[in-house]
């Protein structure tokens, strides 16, 4: 071991250093390996003289295996210890093979450390290969727990070697002998170039072994810091080989493991170790200890143990058991406290204790651990068997701590353990009472101090007593007997000479009221040097008032102010009396217990009664009890025994208060920020200062106290421009005093904001705003005024400043609306001692534009342009552009004016803005042309019914000066006249799209509809569209039915347009006589009647019918049926410009006694077809002319033709029976002449046909 000389001492937060390793061997250790090997090596060479000595030298030169379960490591930093027992004695090396020293080489692994494990198994089929690079074999050999193992031929408990090239020595296992036997199961060592007995031979061991092996066997995570407890540590237990076996680990009698099953299995890892390496079945088990100083636990296994702890790991095959392994480690544990645990010094800070020490063989040092109560105030450790003195500092004076001592190896051993009360001070005399310090003027119930044991200490540290005594103060002439004891003087006291001078008084009787009282203690000598230490004590009967203090309020700035009487109580456990009262008020009263009491010191029954009292200035009170007061108050506590009050207590507290407020309260200056005021000052008796409270409205600004009853001027800063303030001064002793009051207006700092219009209004966004901003001059307005336009910074360049006066500067600044119809928020800012002050001026602008805008054309060089008023304004500008020529106007008026001298025929853009202070936004921009509109498109209907059509239509939207439309609707019915109507609009109206219904049409028409838009300078191009109204049942009547005979042609004429209300799609004839009555259809305007009568008179009517009806019958015509006249013949037609001869003759048949009345001629114009080319089917009887001739004349002239028209004319003749039927000619009117010209018959011209 290596001797220590000082002590080292080290506080729980001190990391350790890593020192020298200590090395305790357990019962199966590297060096009992080595022996053994020793042993085989001496029984295997005794015939080769001086082998003995020879070997031994060889065993001490080895270098000690490093296979962790072999070494206990104690006092090593945790992380190196890691690192060490992270060392696998079956180390593979990285380079392999290694370029020099011996190595094992097995399956493409090469080992450099001894004590590695292979399995007989690993070794059948691969050899164990020892080598030594770059040497040659001269001799080398391996030898084994059974001896020799016989090279090149021949086995040793089945094992074999095998020379090989260079320094080479094989062993393995031969197959055919089978598996290692029982005792070749160990430790194998190679030895190369040359045998184990020569000097110098290089050697390497391996563990060769059958079934299972424990690896190691060690202790893991020792405690470094031997101040920490309970101490932690593991065990850990690595089994190599064999996958089913029983492994358990133990302290004396007791098991510490407990797996699940009866054996642990590898393939699946029933017991849940930690697999190193699976090839070779490597598992590390590892078990948590915990140590307590009396027992080892692990989870709920415990076993009390004392000294030293020694664990043992077994490990077997399983079920046969064929190899038992037991390894054991033992850890150093002292068995015994430290003896004699001693206090050798004490101060008021530091304690000084020693104990025997103990052997360097059982301890390695100390750990001291300082408890006060239960708290741990500090734990030491100390290095070094032998030294056994520590003082402990930074203690707290006055105080009782526990001292335990314990010795510790590489855990904590038992303790031993003394009690130490520090001094109450450094340094002067002080009084000790049951390990409490007391104060000079203490207090001590007579029942307390009865006892020696029970003795109030006087003690004057550092000094030796020479003759110091306790004296009672009522009579100084007559001390204490320390010695004897009599009812004029009750106490006894012992003493301590040195190192502290000490005298310990009791009583040894009863203590008589005349005794009770004040008594001094004189230390180191009597009470008569002047030079003595003195201090006081108070021992009583019954109770007593130990002190009555207050807890003043240390903030003279607050108002109510609370502060806190205490009355201490001391003594009488079984009942008291407490009251407390001001003047002849009682605050407080209770028998014990009670509920304003604390406990302080229960050994004497010190209780502290605390009233709290609130003080507003005029009154007094606790809780519901309240007391006006002016001036100092004085408090009585009253304490009495209960029930006989054989001791009544009194004392008073007075608490100084002024009586009266500070007169002659004035302002004597101001600014924007600050307020100075003065007052009378008081002498110092009636005063110690004054405290000055600030107010604005009901919110405390500031809050000065000013010390020194002379201070009467203050100077208020850090106030609010233009801010009414109230001031309030009270004097203050230990409380405040009545007040004195006055308010105080601040200078504003910003006086006022105005703002002038600078540019006309109708610059609109140009226009130019100047806002002026008049502040005092405690500021710099270069520094300390802003401007703010709607709340964006503006730069201070932008502004000026000048002085006004020597109280105003006056700042301005220009501002012009950012956009048209937005509020302009401008706020000046002037800062003034940290404080932001500020006033707004806004420049208002309208909601919005005005509305409806319209534009009327007057005449060529004026308009008249109107809108809706706007609820919030002030006026209007108008701007109107032409040409890139823009003119503004203002108004004033309510919603018109008219724009003149205008440009002819130009396009005008019309924009009115409506202002309170600025422009509105965007305007209601209107576009006037000076021309006619231009034509409505879109034209459509819609709506139809069977007497009305809406019409629609559009106009462009740049056509929004249309004033009126002009809507004109034709039927198609010739007989019935177009009806043009007329709607006035109002020009800008907010949509293009217009509608007009058309009302009282005839139903089933079809009309033509034509609209036209228009202003004061005329109208648009038509615009015409098509539409039908719905049909109903026809309304008119067929007339003029007519009977041709002989055919009996019944024909009729067309209903009247205007009652067709539809188109016709036939017609339905009635025919009766006396016997019968039948109806016929027809789509055309006649039907032939075929079965007709001859000599038969008929009724025949006709009614017209359309898609939805039939309408009224005609009248019916009454005919007889008879014979009718053949057709005319010899047609011919003789044409002109605008008249025609047709000429015929008389028909080949004419019924006789029916002559011919008169001849029917039928013409119209062909609208279509050939002129040249006509028959009797293209004869439109519904569209011809009639005319008629005598039955005289066969000719007739007819006049109003149109020129250059194709006309067909039909022939017929009539008789009373009827009709013939028609002969037709067509034939084309002559040309119109341009000029006249002479006639002398050449030019004459004539169209004839027939």
């Amino acid at each position: 071991r290596k001797s220590r000389s000082s002590v080292k001492m080290k506080p729980r937060s001190t990391a350790h250093k890593t020192e020298c390793i200590d090395m305790t061997y357990s019962v199966i250790t590297p060096l009992d390996k080595i022996r053994q090997r020793h042993i085989l090596a001496r029984n295997y060479f005794t015939q080769l003289p001086g082998m003995m000595e020879e070997m031994s030298t060889k065993v001490k030169e080895l270098p000690l295996p490093r296979p962790k379960e072999k070494i206990i490591v104690v006092r090593q930093h945790p992380q190196e210890q890691q690192q060490q027992l992270a060392v696998d004695s079956n180390e593979v090396i990285s380079q392999c093979p290694p370029s020099s020293g011996i190595y094992l080489r097995h399956n493409g692994n090469c080992y450099t450390n001894n004590g590695s494990f292979f399995t007989d198994g690993s070794i059948r089929s691969t050899p164990l290969e020892c080598v030594l690079p770059g040497a040659t074999l001269n001799g080398g050999q391996w030898i084994g727990p059974n001896g020799t193992v016989p090279c090149d031929g021949g086995n040793n408990q089945n094992v074999q070697c095998t020379t090989g090239s260079g320094a080479s020595l094989s062993v393995h296992i031969n197959p055919a002998n089978g598996f290692l036997e029982a005792p070749g199961d160990g430790q194998y060592m190679c030895c190369l170039p040359t045998s184990c007995s020569t000097p110098g031979t290089n050697i390497i061991t391996a563990t060769i072994f059958r079934f299972a092996e424990i690896e190691s066997f060690t202790v893991a995570d020792l405690p470094s810091d031997m101040t920490v407890y309970p101490q932690e540590y593991k065990l850990n237990c690595i089994k190599i080989g064999f996958h089913d076996y029983v492994i358990t680990m133990s302290i004396s009698n007791t098991t510490l493991t407990n797996y699940p099953g009866s054996y642990c299995k590898d393939y699946g890892n029933t017991c849940s170790g930690t697999v190193l390496v699976s090839s070779t079945f490597t598992i590390r088990y590892t078990v948590d200890i915990t140590w307590d100083g009396m027992n080892v636990s692990n989870g709920a296994i415990s076993q009390s143990t004392t000294g030293d702890q020694m664990y043992q790991c077994r490990v077997a095959d399983h079920p046969d058991a064929n190899e038992n392994r037991t390894r054991t480690l033992t850890i150093k544990v002292p068995a015994t406290a430290p003896s004699s645990l001693t206090e050798v010094n004490k101060t008021a800070t530091t304690i000084t204790v020693s104990w025997t020490a103990l052997d360097s063989s059982d301890a390695d040092g100390y750990v001291v651990n300082v408890t006060s109560d239960t708290d741990t105030v500090q734990t030491v450790q100390v290095e070094g068997s032998s030294n056994n003195t520590i003082t402990l500092n930074g203690l707290r004076g006055g105080t009782t701590y526990s001292i335990t001592v314990r010795a510790y190896q590489q855990l904590l051993g038992p303790a031993s353990n003394i009690s130490v009360f520090t001094h109450c001070q450094r340094e002067g005399i002080y009084l000790g009472y049951n390990g409490n310090c007391y104060p000079n003027g203490s207090y001590f119930h007579d029942n307390t101090v009865k006892a020696v044991i029970k003795a109030i200490s006087c003690v004057l540290p550092g000094t030796s007593l020479t003759t110091g005594q306790w004296v009672r103060v009522a009579d100084t002439s007559d001390p204490v007997d320390c010695n004897s004891n009599s009812a004029s003087d009750p106490f006894l006291c012992t003493n301590v000479t040195s190192p502290d001078a000490t005298l310990n008084l009791y009583l040894a009787q009863s203590l008589p009221a005349a005794q009770e009282g004040w008594y001094k203690c004189c230390l180191p000598t009597d009470c008569s040097d002047p030079n003595t230490n003195i201090i006081f004590a108070n021992i009583f009967r019954f109770v007593q008032i130990a002190s009555i203090y207050v807890n003043l309020p240390l903030n003279m700035t607050m108002l109510s102010q609370n502060y806190t009487i205490h009355c201490i109580k001391t003594g009488y456990a079984y009942g008291y009396n407490f009251n407390l009262q001001l003047g002849d008020i009682q605050l407080t009263e209770c028998t014990s217990p009670c509920d304003n009491s604390y406990l302080l010191h229960n050994s004497n029954h010190t209780y502290d009664h605390a009233v709290t009292i609130t003080w507003d200035g005029m009154t007094v009170s606790s809780g519901s009890i309240s007391q006006s007061t002016t001036g100092d108050q004085t408090y009585q506590c009253r304490v009495a025994d209960h029930p006989d009050a054989n001791a009544i207590r009194i004392r008073n507290v007075t608490i100084k208060v002024p009586a009266t407020a500070p007169s002659s309260l004035t302002e004597v200056n101001k600014t924007a920020t600050t307020i100075t005021v003065s007052w009378t000052a008081l002498d110092s008796s009636d005063a110690d200062g004054y405290v000055v409270n600030v107010t604005s409205d009901t919110d405390t600004v500031q809050t000065v106290q000013v010390e020194g009853s002379s201070n009467n001027t203050i100077t208020l800063t850090g106030l609010r421009g233009g801010t009414t303030y109230s001031i309030t001064v009270r004097i203050y002793q230990q409380l405040l005093g009545p007040a004195s009051t006055i308010s105080v207006q601040t200078l504003p700092v910003i006086n006022s904001i105005n703002w002038t219009l600078v540019s006309s209004i109708t610059q609109l966004n140009n226009t130019q705003y100047r806002i002026d901003c008049l502040t005092t001059t405690d500021i710099n307005p270069s520094t300390d005024v802003y401007w703010l336009v709607n709340e964006v910074m503006k730069s201070n360049s932008k502004y000026i400043y000048t002085s006004i006066n020597v109280l105003t500067y006056n700042n301005t600044l220009l501002v012009y609306p950012d956009l048209l119809g937005v509020l302009v928020n401008v706020t000046c800012i002037a800062m003034i001692g940290g404080v932001n002050y500020s006033q707004s001026v806004i420049l208002h602008a309208p909601s919005g534009p005005p509305n409806n805008v319209r534009g009327f054309i007057l005449n060529a060089t004026s308009i008249k342009v109107n809108w809706t008023t706007s609820s919030e304004t002030n006026g209007y500008v108008i701007e109107y552009t032409t040409g890139g020529v823009t003119r503004n106007v203002v108004s004033i008026s309510k919603n018109e004016i008219v724009l003149t001298d205008l440009s002819p025929m130009s396009t005008y853009t019309i924009s009115v803005y409506s202002y309170i202070d600025l422009p509105s936004v965007n305007s209601t921009v209107t576009v006037l042309r000076f021309d006619v509109p231009s034509p409505v498109t879109s034209l459509s209907v819609s709506n139809v019914s069977t007497t009305s059509i809406t019409v629609n239509w559009t106009i462009p939207s740049s056509d929004n000066y249309v004033t009126y439309y002009t809507i004109s609707y034709t039927p198609s019915c010739p007989q019935l006249s177009s009806v043009n109507e007329t709607v006035s609009v109002g020009p800008h109206q907010s949509t293009t799209t217009y509608s007009y219904t058309l009302i009282g049409l005839y139903s089933g028409m079809n009309y033509t509809i034509t609209v036209r838009a228009g202003n004061v300078l005329g109208g648009s191009d038509p615009r015409s569209i098509y539409g039908n109204t719905l049909s109903i049942a026809p309304t008119g009547v067929a007339d003029f039915l007519f009977l041709l005979q002989p055919i009996n042609n019944l024909t009729w004429n067309e209903v009247n347009c205007s009652e067709r209300n539809g188109l016709i799609t036939g017609y339905t004839v009635i025919i009766s006589n006396s016997s019968i009555t039948y109806n016929l259809t027809s789509t055309e305007r006649y039907i032939i009647l075929n079965d007709l009568v001859f000599g038969t008179e008929y009724n025949i009517s006709v009614a017209a019918v359309n898609s939805v009806g039939r309408g009224p019958f005609s009248d019916p015509i009454v005919v007889e049926i008879g014979i009718v006249p053949g057709p005319v013949g010899s047609v011919s037609s003789i044409m002109e410009t605008t008249w025609g001869v047709i000429s015929w003759s008389v028909p080949s048949y004419i019924p006789s006694d029916y002559s011919i009345i008169t001849y029917e001629i039928g013409y119209h114009i062909l609208e279509s077809g050939n002129c040249s080319m006509v028959d009797d089917d293209d004869i439109d009887i519904q569209m011809l002319q009639f005319s008629n001739s005598t039955n005289d004349d066969t000719f007739i002239n007819i006049t109003g033709l149109n020129d250059m028209s194709c006309y067909i004319f039909g022939v017929r003749a009539y008789t009373d029976n009827g009709y013939g039927e028609w002969t037709v000619i067509s034939n084309e009117t002559l040309e119109l002449p341009t000029d006249t010209i002479s006639d002398n018959g050449s030019n004459q011209g004539m169209s004839i046909t027939w």
